[in-house]
């Protein structure tokens, strides 16, 4: 299991591999057990998918940083 600095840095520097159905996103962000949420918004601000109403979007489906269900 990657920690949260090695899965940062892959989205970073992979931002391709990072566009996530709602929980495959919560499954690249859980680190020791936790749900790492600077992991969730580093995926809408790197990693992004559109925006609604000025908002990154962070998944493909399901509920979004964005507010809404995509």
């Amino acid at each position: 299991m990657k920690n949260r600095d090695e899965r940062l840095k892959d989205i970073l520097e992979h931002p391709g591999n990072h566009r996530h159905e709602f929980s495959d996103l919560t499954a690249c962000c859980m680190v020791n057990g936790a749900l790492d949420t600077s992991l969730m918004q580093a995926h809408s601000e790197n990693a992004p998918l559109g925006k609604n109403g000025g908002t990154a979007c962070d998944v493909t489906s399901g509920p979004c940083a964005c507010g809404a269900w995509h």
